[in-house]
């Protein structure tokens, strides 16, 4: 059963909390119904389980035990999200609304939850996905990525069905207000009068202006090797390939952190995959990201965090207000940012789906630390060496730990240092992970398959044995 079994009561008719204005895909239907079988009936999920580049996001989904409940815990908290985002959209409170959300996040006051939720969110992107190597994988596949083709209609083509079926029911008020009004005396006549005009005004709107085509295939390469900028409404930031360095021992884990985090990791899964065949304006790709990191954080416990962010997603859809479908009820509401996020469920679940599977990823944690820093060009290589035991730790401070040792190594040695690699063993005495650290201030992380044919068979070896030697 979900936790978030208590949206189901705001889900009826294909419409949210009544409003009919406020229609939900077929996609978040299937998703509330099915679960996981709808997820893994998507198109790009098929193609993560067909393509061995992308087996490590595969082994996260097909590991965990929990994939079908937090498929339905995201479609329901999809819908919580949307209907937030498209209320801070039109609210008349705010006029900055991304300082509101960045107030918001400010607020938040320091607890254990944040700081787990912000190891976890760095665990994610360092280990869990491996971004850094993925970012650099996926291109040989970029191709195969840009043929999947999206499962049902296009947002464009949906949108526009959205915005028929409204203004058939402005229409279809209309003529049953005007089929009755004749008989109608006082206030009651004035009252139909006024839902007329309400009426009459969404019907305005939604015809009179011309909303850009703003859906098309992307004419541009962008990719994890993105070198070169665009001036266009299209263009996009740059997906960055490099690690995330995560903050130092010792300062503020907070919600704020856990956001630039999980935004890194939520703008390279759209921009890079799910979104990679499709073109969106650079000013409304910012809303599609907050709105993942703000369900992602509502999954994780933080509803404040998940709130604040939601803010910066309507930021980002009133930046690019021009670009949205006017889309009004018949009682003057307006529902522009919410069709246009809803045309789009399926990436961003799908998005969401997998950052909340790798947070929720359980690895074992290093205990036993070793730099060694290589020195002189003989082979078996000479090496200095740095030993460490950790208990009662965590994924951030492992890694504090390792930079730590490999900078003293480098201040402290007499002779230049030609590279300088850190493993991770945990209790068993099996190797969990690995950094080359020749620049301890910009660690890159070994593939885990990889650590022991990096580190090499002399050093295995005398890690095995425990015998180190003056002069090693």
């Amino acid at each position: 059963m979900s936790q978030f079994d208590y949206l189901r009561t705001q889900l009826a008719d294909n419409v949210w909390a009544g409003k009919s204005i406020l229609t939900v895909a077929d996609a978040v239907n299937q998703g509330v119904s099915s679960g996981k079988d709808w997820y893994f009936s998507l198109p790009h999920i098929q193609f993560i389980m067909a393509n061995p580049v992308m087996a490590g996001v595969k082994d996260l989904l097909v590991a965990s035990q929990n994939v079908g409940t937090t498929v339905i815990d995201c479609s329901l908290v999809f819908l919580e999200t949307l209907n937030g985002i498209n209320r801070a959209y039109n609210s008349k409170a705010f006029t900055n609304l991304a300082g509101k959300g960045q107030q918001e996040l400010a607020s938040l006051l320091p607890s254990t939850r944040e700081k787990a939720i912000y190891e976890a969110s760095v665990m994610a992107y360092n280990e869990s996905l491996n971004l850094p190597n993925l970012s650099v994988t996926i291109d040989s596949i970029e191709a195969d990525i840009r043929a999947i083709q999206q499962g049902g209609a296009t947002a464009e083509a949906q949108i526009e069905t959205w915005k028929s079926q409204a203004l058939t029911k402005v229409e279809q008020l209309k003529a049953e207000i005007l089929a009755t009004i004749e008989s109608l005396t006082g206030n009651p006549r004035r009252n139909a009068r006024a839902r007329i005009r309400r009426a009459e005004a969404a019907r305005i709107a939604m015809t009179t202006n011309t909303i850009p085509n703003i859906i098309a295939h992307n004419p541009y390469s962008i990719s994890s090797t993105y070198s070169h900028s665009i001036s266009s409404i299209y263009s996009r930031p740059p997906v960055l390939n490099t690690a995330l360095v995560p903050i130092a021992v010792g300062g503020a884990a907070t919600i704020a952190g856990a956001v630039g985090v999980l935004t890194s990791i939520a703008s390279w899964l759209l921009g890079s995959f799910f979104l990679k065949s499709f073109n969106i304006p650079a000013v409304l790709l910012p809303a599609l990201t907050n709105t993942v990191v703000s369900m992602v954080l509502k999954l994780s416990g933080s509803s404040g965090g998940a709130e604040a962010v939601r803010y910066l997603a309507a930021s980002a859809l009133k930046a690019g207000a021009s670009l949205l479908p006017r889309l009004f009820g018949t009682t003057g509401m307006q529902a522009s940012g919410w069709a246009y996020l809803m045309a789009w469920a399926a990436p961003i679940i799908g998005a969401a789906v997998i950052i909340a599977t790798a947070m929720r990823n359980r690895t074992d944690l290093a205990e036993f630390l070793y730099v060694f820093a290589d020195i002189g060009d003989k082979t078996p290589r000479k090496f200095n060496l740095s030993l460490s035991h950790m208990y009662d730790t965590n994924q951030v401070e492992i890694l504090e730990k390792l930079k730590s040792n490999a900078r003293s190594l480098k201040n402290k040695a007499l002779v230049p240092i030609e590279k300088m690699i850190g493993v991770g063993l945990n209790a068993k005495r099996e190797f969990i992970l690995g950094y080359d650290l020749t620049n301890p201030d910009e660690p890159i992380l070994i593939p885990k398959d990889d650590i022991i044919t990096t580190l090499g068979g002399d050093k295995v070896a005398k890690i095995a044995t425990g015998k180190f030697y003056f002069g090693d």
